[in-house]
């Protein structure tokens, strides 16, 4: 094996492992856990658990990943940053529903739970082509009307929601990508996802492209040639 070569497994590896839900690493107690993530030793010990819950996404050949990651970027994140962007893509979902709440008290609730980045971006945010379609609007009018005043079934509710968009994309890309980003979660909704989404086809990749921006566009700026 060359150089190269081990190297790109060892980085997809380790982007496996960053991205696994605690729930997939038994009864390890939460500050063991993060202490191990942080040490070659306890990533190894890591590993080991994980590989018996999921061994067909650490086979050696992890760079079967590699063609993805251009596109499929969420591949390096880690954990907080794939639950983040879930509860976005189900506040993005809710949004036309939430954009007909005119209640006050309602609509600090949605602010307080969704935090205000989130809940801006759920107001601003038209994936589809021209308006929602009314049975988007209805459905994300139920979810609402179920949850109430209760910010714990609001959360799960986007999270849910969320969930299902992110699987479905990744579903209908490749079956070890949807298998891969399953492992990001404790728990996840009936499957299949594909055919249970309110975004359009290639909303989730737009967005998905727009973090990529995002990212490039936060790197420091390289020196101008020349400059001393």
């Amino acid at each position: 094996m060359t150089a190269e070569r081990a190297m790109l497994r060892q980085r997809h590896a380790r982007a496996v492992l960053d991205g696994l839900h605690p729930a997939h690493f038994g009864a390890i107690p939460g500050a063991l856990l993060e202490s191990a993530r942080h040490s070659p030793t306890g990533r190894r010990m890591l590993a080991r658990v994980a590989m018996r819950r999921a061994d067909a996404l650490f086979a050696p050949d992890q760079e079967r990943w590699e063609p993805w990651r251009g596109s499929e970027i969420w591949l390096d994140w880690p954990q907080p940053r794939l639950y983040a962007f879930t509860r976005a893509l189900g506040a993005i979902a809710l949004g036309p529903a939430m954009r007909m709440t005119v209640e006050r008290d309602t609509v600090l609730f949605l602010r307080q739970v969704l935090g205000l980045e989130i809940w801006r971006e759920a107001q601003q945010a038209t994936p589809w082509q021209g308006a929602a379609p009314d049975a988007v609007r209805q459905m994300g009018s139920s979810v609402l009307r179920r949850c109430g005043s209760d910010a714990d079934a609001f959360a799960a509710a986007l999270l849910e929601r969320g969930q299902i968009e992110f699987l479905g994309h990744a579903e209908r890309c490749d079956e070890d990508l949807a298998a891969r980003l399953a492992l990001s979660y404790a728990q996840l909704p009936a499957a299949p996802y594909g055919k249970e989404g309110w975004l359009p086809p290639g909303a989730v990749a737009a967005r998905l492209a727009a973090e990529a921006a995002r990212d490039v566009a936060a790197l420091p700026a390289e020196p101008a040639e020349g400059a001393a």
